[in-house]
């Protein structure tokens, strides 16, 4: 039984650093982008933790299994110039691609990682 609670914590912190990945993902762009990101959510249902930044709401949820970016104008009529529906279509194009490309990368990385630590245990 302990083995099993160890190996579900394990796969929910790992899932957990891949939601962050794949969410600053989509975050950082829309900052390059110059669009207004009212939240950063990491997980679903009620906040656990929250720091309000400058324009952004940095959040903790209760349930690790998702997350979200927050962006003006992204679900209602905002007026704002730094809205996600008055950016260009190449930059929404951007924000939206951003989080599936950050975790393409990241995978890149880890596996030329556990490679080169793997070629090292050998030599």
């Amino acid at each position: 039984m302990i083995a099993f609670l160890i190996s579900a914590i394990k796969i929910i912190v790992l899932l957990g650093v891949l939601i962050t990945i794949h969410e600053l993902g989509h975050f950082v762009v829309a900052k390059l982008c110059h669009v207004k990101v009212n939240e950063f959510a990491i997980g679903f249902g009620p906040a656990i933790w929250q720091k309000q930044g400058e324009e952004t709401k940095y959040t903790l949820r209760l349930i690790p299994l998702g997350g979200f970016n927050s962006l003006e104008g992204e679900d209602e009529v905002s007026n704002d110039d730094r809205s996600f529906s008055k950016a260009s279509i190449p930059k929404r194009m951007a924000i939206v691609l951003a989080g599936a490309t950050v975790n393409i990368i990241f995978a890149i990385i880890v596996y030329f990682i556990i490679t080169a630590i793997g070629r090292s245990l050998y030599f």
